[in-house]
């Protein structure tokens, strides 16, 4: 070892005596010393442009699970307000032939104060008979779509339990997402679409890789396009997240009132838009690759 040292000093004096040969060997070094902090400054640039977008993807999917939740708890809500309703349900006792147009309006009225009230879009409400009482709250997929559902037992008819039945469509969180300037797409799974009704199913929906099924008309015509021609490979499945030419997609696998997965939602933020995270985390990359190209290109002057 100590000659080693020995021998690593006497190397260093004789390339100092030679002046062409030792300013050669610090040129090379300090280059090679630059483009390798570049590498790392661009690895490290990199590294924090990929946990920006999975920490942007924890937030969509957090967002639409908090929205979806909202949606559950406010249909539940509705559904039993309307159950508790005594005048109400008095009404399903009543042998009077209107009374049946007296509970439609009686319904309608308290659902339509509710909107009112918490800026809502309306609520679909009707009563259902079953011999059990049971309460169901989720998401169900119907003949004609995907809709945010609510049962609540309401009263006891000669042993027929009638039963609040609210419904309000997947598709009104188009909306909520437009207000924030981001596109949401629901796609129905194989054994959902099954459950559409035929002619609704002809007409209105279309595929998506033969695997994932959605109304064309519901949703924005561009993220559709854009979907259709994204490869939503495994890759996507498990990062969760895929940045195409325009968009930059979230996903969440949605399950319905019996457990079994129902299709998936998609979040997209459309990255044209200057104000979007894709392009700020981009002019990011670009401004500390350039510092850094900047600061490479003075220092090989500085050596000259």
């Amino acid at each position: 070892m100590f000659s080693f040292i020995k021998w690593f000093g006497s190397f260093f004096e004789n390339l100092k005596k030679n002046k062409g040969l030792w300013f050669t060997f610090l040129t090379v070094i300090s280059v090679a010393g630059i483009f390798t902090s570049l590498y790392f400054v661009n690895f490290l640039v990199g590294d924090v442009a990929q946990k920006t977008y999975e920490n942007q993807k924890n937030h969509y999917v957090l967002a639409l699970k908090n929205k979806i939740s909202s949606q559950n708890s406010y249909i539940d809500a509705v559904a039993l307000v309307v159950s508790k309703d005594k005048c109400l349900s008095n009404e399903f006792f009543s042998d009077d032939e209107n009374a049946t147009s007296r509970i439609k309006q009686k319904a309608d009225s308290i659902v339509a104060k509710l909107n009112k009230s918490l800026d809502k879009n309306s609520i679909n409400i009707s009563f259902v008979e079953s011999k059990k009482a049971k309460s169901i709250n989720g998401v169900d997929i119907t003949e004609s779509g995907a809709v945010f559902e609510s049962i609540v037992p309401m009263a006891d008819k000669d042993g027929t339990i009638i039963s609040v039945l609210a419904k309000k469509d997947m598709d009104t969180l188009v909306e909520e997402y437009k207000k924030e300037h981001k596109e949401f797409a629901f796609f129905l799974n194989e054994s959902s679409i099954n459950k559409i009704d035929k002619v609704i199913k002809k007409s209105e929906y279309i595929s998506l890789n033969d695997k994932l099924y959605i109304q064309k008309n519901r949703y924005d015509s561009n993220l559709i396009a854009n979907l259709k021609s994204t490869n939503l490979d495994k890759k996507f499945e498990e990062d969760g997240f895929i940045k195409s030419p325009n968009y930059f997609f979230t996903y969440q696998k949605v399950y319905d009132i019996d457990g079994d997965l129902a299709g998936i939602a998609f979040v997209a933020e459309e990255i044209k838009n200057d104000n979007s995270f894709v392009n700020l985390v981009k002019n990011l990359v670009n401004t500390v690759t350039m510092v850094a190209l900047g600061l490479i290109v003075s220092m090989i002057l500085f050596l000259f």
